[in-house]
């Protein structure tokens, strides 16, 4: 079908104007009764994303004549209808006003605000006309751009520093389809935004029959550096820097900027030092400046260097001081200027406590009394000056350099470890130590009898040496002595008639000898176990002096020490004392032990694959392992490989000197598969096939449960407990999903009488499932509408396995083989998608409904009103001319003449303008 069309003449055209004023008043009077027009909508305004689909209800409750839909996009002709839907799928057309109308005693309509919104395309963040840093202090802006946007009068755009809102500009532009909106921010950075991150969004405020959250989209963070100018640290370089004579000291000029600072020191007109330490001293000038630059600028800091100086002395004392007598200590301070002195304070280094605090500050010396004793020999005495600086609160610290002082003292032995009564085991030395504390350090003897000395703090007794012997400590302060009894004592323990290493499990003696106690007595005599630490037998028989036990080692003595301990008491006296024998280290030999729970007594091995078996075995001496593989085949190693191909029956044989051990392992192999049962080609989706499960040579296992697992999903198909039978079926249903998945069998296995069990797997079985196809009915509806005169395509998309074929079918004979199909008005009604693989066939048809384009007749009926109304005014205004103004005139012999063409005469007054018409413009 052709659009219709028409064309004004050059006399229409002049009156055209009128017709659109003329429809304006009529415009005008209509909308004024909209607010009497008796229908309903279902919605007040519509918004809608681009390309979205809407449908709004119109209704009336009174009797009317008709009502429709008037829209460029899903009109609804007139229809006697209550209620109409006014409905579009795929809404593209910006400008789009749909009204609906009735025919109620006159026809009105309402119209219906339509809003369609789409987000940027991109949304952008960039500084304007700047590529570099930025300076702090300084103004920029920033400016985001944002790309197809509608409508922009609802933009809203968003600056965001981080995750801080900064500002929100709405767009001021007007305009329903998309366009670009271009925002710009002033900044002006300071260096706290050196690496901030700066982000654009932009939004769009639809009101509330918008989307419940706002559509909006961000643009990428815009990283900005700032560039500063040095700030020094006042707190770590002070204007005014004290410095004691004699030592030197370090400050740090540390100044923070962007880029990096540079530090210098200006010490005098040329001397200048590049680092950020400047080590200071009496020899520094007294005014030094720190100056920090970079590019953006330059910072200094003055500041003043003065030197201090603080000691400490005896008073009239040179020698080292002597523990207990009394002493003068002395502080000197000089060149304190400009401070003041608030407090002296004396310290001790070794004790860290203040001895004395003196708030004189009219005076530079100052004293302090002290009574060393020996704890003090080496300490360290100081004092401090605490002073103010006269007009400020800056307070500074001068600390003197150590006195460490000497203290002598007189000897004192150290009677713990050198008691008053020493035993001395016969046939042993023993050395005894006479250990003394004294400054200066004590000269040690021993004297020994009448003319005997040594000169040692060791001394080596034995049962040669006198009954009494005495240290004697001396130095310059004093002398010390400390007397000491020597008495001699004798102890053994060994086995009764027995050398050889022992035999776990057999019985033997030990025995303990006591000799020349005296003066002391036993008390009680003690067996030990060392590796153990417990005592065997306690003895409470003084009367005798040899004493047995008897012992049954185990394994785990080997190598254990045992001894006898003898508990004494001196007569007449508290005193106690403890005699111990040497240590008698014993050797016990044991049988093999096989370690069963690593090697059990019934080994699986599955078909194809080998496996390593360990035996063993604990002995001493240490065992030989060898396996006994059948009549004459042995291994001589502790580790067996075994396989499908091992005798079914091995052993272990662990050998010593004092027996053998064997173990006797059983090997079986085991064996399982899957596989679908009377079944190979590709499998239907929905139809039902069997897999069946086959486990062989369990034995001596039991089959405790059979799981079917299926891979892609992970879940257990089912689960069989029946250890009666070896071969297991399970049925399946699979579905398209399953196309590709691998199913495998697993059986858990127990062995008979243990506790050990197995887990026995199948390899896996890939399955291929084909399935017939199923077509897209979202992107093909079952109604298409087609205006006359226009081409549309549509689309038939369909998944299946195997890949299906498309073909429409339009009519008997016609078949297009292609997914897309054009349509138009010469399309038959009907048209049938046909979707086709070897599981089946699926089709879907479509009806197509043809629409009509009404604009061109619309166009059409105005224009033959407006020539209408234009000649009914000509012809009432040539009348009214004639009349009033020119008298009358006589049209009766007017003709027109050659030379004026369609201008008639009448040979009285000048031509008027005439125009034929034709019978077919007069029916127009």
């Amino acid at each position: 079908m052709q659009k219709g069309s028409f064309s004004l003449t050059i006399p229409f055209r002049i009156f055209y104007l009128l017709f659109l004023g003329f429809g304006f008043l009529c415009f005008s009077q209509i909308a004024g009764a909209q607010a009497e027009c008796p229908v309903q909508l279902s919605q007040q305004r519509v918004v809608v994303r681009y390309n979205g689909s809407v449908a709004v209800n119109c209704s009336t409750s009174v009797s009317h004549k008709g009502m429709g839909w008037e829209s460029s996009e899903g009109a609804v002709p007139k229809t006697s209808n209550s209620l109409i839907i006014w409905r579009v799928s795929h809404l593209t057309e910006w400008e789009i006003q749909p009204s609906c109308y009735i025919n109620y005693e006159r026809q009105c309509l309402i119209e219906l605000p339509v809003i369609i919104y789409k987000t940027p395309d991109n949304v952008s963040i960039s500084i304007v006309k700047r590529t570099g840093p930025m300076i702090e202090g300084q103004q920029y802006e920033l400016q985001c751009d944002v790309q197809n946007v509608a409508p922009v009068h609802n933009l809203t755009v968003k600056w965001y520093k981080g995750q801080t809102l900064l500002d929100q500009t709405n767009a001021i532009k007007y305009s329903r389809t998309p366009v670009n909106e271009t925002v710009l921010l002033l900044i002006r950075p300071d260096r706290d935004d050196d690496g901030a991150q700066y982000r654009c969004e932009a939004e769009l405020d639809l009101g509330a029959e918008g989307p419940q959250y706002p559509p909006n989209k961000t643009s990428d963070f815009l990283s900005i550096t700032v560039y500063s100018k040095p700030i020094i640290n006042e707190t770590k370089l002070p204007s005014v820097v004290p410095v004691f004579r004699g030592y030197s000291e370090e400050i740090v000029c540390e100044a923070e900027g962007n880029p990096k600072p540079t530090i210098s020191w200006i010490l005098g007109t040329n001397d200048i030092v590049y680092n950020e330490v400047l080590t200071i001293s009496e020899s520094t000038p007294e005014y030094v400046s720190c100056v920090a630059e970079n590019s953006v600028g330059t910072t200094t800091r003055n500041f003043t260097v003065f030197i201090q100086d603080i000691s400490i002395s005896t008073v009239n004392h040179t020698e080292p001081m002597i523990a207990g007598e009394q002493y003068d200590l002395q502080c000197s301070i000089k060149y304190v200027a400009p401070f003041k002195i608030v407090d002296v304070g004396w310290y001790k280094q070794n004790k860290n406590n203040i001895i004395e605090t003196i708030k004189t500050p009219d005076i530079l010396t100052y004293t302090v009394q002290i009574r060393p004793n020996r704890a003090d020999n080496g300490s360290q005495f100081w004092c401090e000056a605490k002073l103010e600086a006269e007009g400020t609160q800056r307070t500074s610290t001068m600390k003197s350099a150590n006195l460490s002082i000497t203290v002598h003292f007189k000897p004192i032995i150290n009677e713990t470890k050198l008691p008053s009564t020493v035993p001395v085991f016969r046939g042993y030395s023993e050395e005894i130590v006479c250990e003394a504390e004294g400054n200066p350090k004590p000269t040690i003897i021993w004297i020994l009898g009448t003319n005997y000395t040594v000169n040692n703090e060791t001394l080596t007794i034995s049962e040669s040496t006198p009954e009494y012997v005495s240290c004697v400590a001396n130095n310059s302060v004093g002398t010390t002595t400390r007397k000491v009894k020597v008495f001699i004592q004798d102890i053994s323990i060994s086995t009764v008639n027995h050398t050889e290493p022992m035999i776990a499990g057999e019985q033997y003696d030990l025995q303990c000898s006591i000799k020349y106690v005296a003066p002391f007595k036993i008390v009680d005599v003690g067996w030990y176990k060392q590796n153990k630490n417990n005592i065997i037998e306690t003895i409470k028989t003084p009367d005798i002096l040899t004493y047995k036990v008897q012992i049954r080692p185990d394994r785990a003595d080997n190598g254990s020490q045992f001894w006898c301990e003898a508990k004494l008491e001196a007569e007449g006296t508290q005193r106690t004392s403890t005699m111990k024998s040497d240590n008698l280290s014993i050797t016990v030999h044991f049988k093999p032990i096989i370690n069963e729970t690593k090697l059990p007594s019934v080994v699986p091995v599955f078909r194809g694959y080998s496996e390593e078996i360990v035996c063993e075995a604990e002995g001493n001496p240490k065992p030989t392992i060898i396996w006994i593989l059948g009549t004459n085949y042995t291994v001589n190693n502790e580790t067996l490989t075994i396989s499908e191909s091992t005798p079914e029956y091995v052993s272990c044989v662990a050998e010593n000197s004092v027996g053998k051990t064997t173990r006797k392992v059983k090997v079986f192999i085991q064996d399982i598969s899957i596989r679908t049962v009377n079944h190979t080609e590709p499998m239907i989706a929905g139809e039902q096939y069997d897999l069946q499960c086959s486990i062989k040579y369990v034995a001596p296992f039991k089959i405790v449960d059979v799981g079917w697992y299926k891979q892609n999903k992970n879940n257990i198909i089912e689960t069989i407990k029946t250890p009666d039978i070896l071969t297991y079926t399970v049925q399946i249903r699979p579905d398209k999903a399953d196309n590709g998945s691998h199913f495998w069998c697993e059986a858990k296995l127990e062995a008979e009488g243990t506790q050990r069990t197995s887990t026995m797997k199948s390899a896996n079985l890939s399955i291929t499932v084909h399935f017939e196809p199923i077509i897209n009915e979202n992107k093909l509806p079952s109604v298409v509408p087609v205006f006359r005169g226009y081409s549309e395509e549509i689309v038939c998309e369909a998944e299946g396995n195997p890949k299906p074929t498309i073909s429409w079918i339009l009519g008997t004979n016609d078949i297009v083989y292609n997914e897309v199909l054009t349509i138009s008005e010469s399309t038959p009604e009907y048209v049938t998608c046909v979707a086709e693989n070897s599981a089946g066939k699926t089709t879907r048809q479509v009806n197509m409904v043809l629409k009509e384009d009404y604009l061109p007749l619309i166009a059409g009926l105005i224009a033959v009103t407006v020539v209408f109304i234009s000649v009914i005014f000509i012809f009432i205004y040539s009348i009214y001319y004639k009349t009033a103004k020119m008298g009358h005139y006589s049209l009766k012999d007017a003709k027109p003449s050659a030379q004026n063409g369609d201008i008639a005469q009448n040979g009285k007054h000048s031509p008027i303008p005439m125009k034929k018409f034709s019978q077919s413009d007069i029916l127009a």
